[in-house]
């Protein structure tokens, strides 16, 4: 059954773990031109916070010194984050539109674009200013101190932006509930706490959401899903895709395969 036509609501799921590997994202740029613009868009925007060109860096080849920048969280957060924005306009110009978003740790702030808290500007800016001062050189002092005062740094950014309330719904990796007029708070955006998943998943599951579709470079949070799901749930009643392997089956329409998930 094509995604188009299931019952029950949509879930975008925008998640972080691992760095995205060298060259991820360009099967995608090479077949269609809405994610090739809004990839050089987005990359031109984060240019300026990095030491190199993200692209240069997103599609070295494996191996060399520059692909192995991505393994730092000062260009793996921002490759992240390109690839998220730009597949949400992918999905948006084949017709698939979430009911609702959730993003997973440095997820969260694509999925606050996506939700509309952030205009692309101001998410820009967050991402490319925490990706600076993670990139920074190491001080003397204490590692451990270090988080501290990047995350003190990130938070007063924040509180220059201007974020909204959400247009589309947004589910919080720390609460696993419904994001209000926190999003004011610049804290909430730097907030550190182990991801709630389940509780996130069992919420939307009851909320009516029974296809989730996952963004970004890879598919932990897909991977995980059978375990969060309420028990006795089978293939067939619920469906999960990852762009990232799925897009094909995405993009093709009726007769597409189904997704279910399986246990």
């Amino acid at each position: 059954m094509p995604i188009e036509t299931r019952s029950g609501r949509i879930a975008f799921l925008f998640s972080a773990g691992a760095a995205p590997r060298p060259g991820t994202g360009r099967e995608l740029r090479d077949a269609f031109p809405v994610f090739a613009d809004a990839l050089d868009d987005i990359c031109g925007r984060l240019d300026p916070y990095l030491e190199l060109p993200l692209k240069s860096v997103m599609f070295a080849d494996d191996g060399t010194r520059t692909a192995a920048l991505l393994e730092r969280e000062s260009f793996a957060g921002p490759a992240v984050f390109a690839l998220h924005v730009a597949q949400y306009r992918l999905l948006r110009s084949w017709g698939v539109l979430p009911d609702v978003v959730f993003g997973q740790a440095s997820g969260r702030m694509a999925a606050a674009y996506a939700a509309g808290v952030f205009c692309l500007a101001d998410a820009c800016h967050a991402v490319g200013t925490l990706a600076r001062l993670l990139g920074g050189p190491a001080d003397p002092e204490p590692h451990s101190a270090r988080p501290d005062r990047v995350l003190d740094a990130y938070g007063r950014t924040l509180a220059t932006l201007h974020p909204c309330a959400p247009r589309i719904p947004l589910v919080s990796d720390v609460t696993a509930g419904p994001v209000g007029e926190e999003t004011a708070e610049p804290e909430f955006w730097v907030r550190r706490a182990p991801l709630r998943l389940a509780e996130a998943v069992g919420r939307l599951y009851r909320d009516g959401v029974r296809t989730w579709l996952e963004l970004g470079p890879g598919d932990p949070l897909t991977r995980l899903l059978p375990e969060c799901l309420p028990d006795g749930l089978r293939g067939g009643t619920a469906a999960a895709f990852a762009l990232s392997r799925d897009w094909a089956v995405l993009r093709s329409g009726p007769g597409a395969g189904s997704g279910a998930v399986r246990r």
